[in-house]
C-alpha cells in the first residue's frame, strides 16, 4: 500500500490556481475543441460533396432535357415529313372543289354588281372552254343585261374575263389555289432540306 493518498497533490493546485480550471475541465475543453473542429471539417466536407453532387445532378438533368428535346424534335420532323403526300393530296382535293364553287359565286356577284351599275349594257364573259357549262349555270337570271359567252383556251380554268362598256374585270380563282399550293410545297421543301437529326 502506498502513501500517496496522504500527500498533497501540487499539480492540481497549480493548474487550478493559474487558470482557474481543473485538469479535468482543461481536458474537457480540449476534447470539445477537437470535437467542434472535427464536426466543422465533416460539415464542410459534406457541404462540398453536396455541391459537387448537386452540380453533377444538374448537369445530368440538363443533358437529359437536351436529349429529350432533341428526340421530340426529331420525331416531330419525321412525322411531318411522312404527312407530306397526304397533306398535298388533301389540299389539292379541297382546292379543286373551291375553284369551281368560288368561281361560280364570284361570277354571280360580279354580274349582279354590273347589272346594278350599268343596267341594259352588254357584258362579254370569256373563260376557259371547260368552264363554259359551269359559267352558264352560275349566271343570275333576269339581270337586264345582254350577256355573251366566249371561250379562250389560253386561260387557266379559274380565270374569267368580264368586258362591259369601257371597263374590264378579271377573276382568277386559280391564283389563290396556286399560291396555297406553292406555300405548302415551299414548307415541305424547306423541311426536307434540314437534316433529320437536328
Amino acid at each position: 500500500m502506498t502513501i500517496s493518498h496522504l500527500l498533497e497533490a501540487f499539480e492540481g493546485a497549480g493548474a487550478n490556481g493559474a487558470t482557474g480550471l481543473s485538469m479535468e475541465d482543461s481536458l474537457a475543453d480540449h476534447e470539445l475543441e477537437v470535437f467542434e473542429s472535427g464536426y466543422k471539417a465533416g460539415w464542410d466536407d459534406c457541404h462540398k460533396a453536396a455541391l459537387t453532387s448537386g452540380s453533377a445532378l444538374s448537369e445530368d438533368f440538363a443533358q437529359n432535357l437536351r436529349e429529350l428535346t432533341f428526340t421530340y424534335q426529331e420525331a416531330y420532323t419525321a412525322v411531318i415529313r411522312s404527312l407530306e403526300p397526304l397533306v398535298c393530296q388533301l389540299v389539292g382535293t379541297v382546292l379543286e372543289g373551291l375553284d369551281s364553287e368560288s368561281l361560280s359565286k364570284k361570277i354571280n356577284s360580279e354580274v349582279t354588281k354590273i347589272a346594278k351599275s350599268h343596267a341594259g349594257c352588254t357584258v362579254h364573259i370569256i373563260c376557259h372552254p371547260r368552264k363554259l357549262a359551269m359559267l352558264k349555270s352560275a349566271l343570275p337570271r333576269s339581270t337586264g343585261l345582254t350577256i355573251t359567252l366566249g371561250a379562250e383556251s389560253t386561260f387557266s380554268e379559274g380565270q374569267i374575263n368580264l368586258r362591259f362598256v369601257d371597263s374590264e374585270r378579271e377573276i382568277d380563282a386559280s391564283a389563290f389555289a396556286t399560291q396555297v399550293r406553292t406555300l405548302i410545297q415551299s414548307y415541305f421543301d424547306d423541311l426536307n432540306r434540314e437534316p433529320i437529326d437536328g
